[in-house]
């Protein structure tokens, strides 16, 4: 990215955001969609809990495809949380 480009300029003046989404990394995906009986099942809780670190690759690989076809944002800045 260039340094002075547009888009450096706009991130750097309002640099304050309050809302920068929700932090799934961190908390999981699959519980925000899932109802909180199907974690009741042991075994289903168990498969939910496997398939929760691929789902979030997924959602992962998707953003890394949107910021690499985005020519006014720099592809390596992961300060915004689409």
């Amino acid at each position: 990215m260039y340094i002075d480009s547009f888009y450096t300029k706009l991130i750097k003046s309002n640099d304050k955001l309050l809302s920068r989404g929700y932090d799934y990394k961190n908390n999981g995906l699959i519980d925000k969609f899932v109802s909180p009986r199907m974690y009741l099942v042991e075994r289903l809780a168990g498969f939910l809990n496997m398939i929760d670190p691929s789902l979030i690759e997924l959602v992962e690989s998707v953003k890394t495809i949107q910021f690499y076809y985005n020519y006014t944002m720099d592809k390596n800045d992961r300060s915004l949380n689409f």
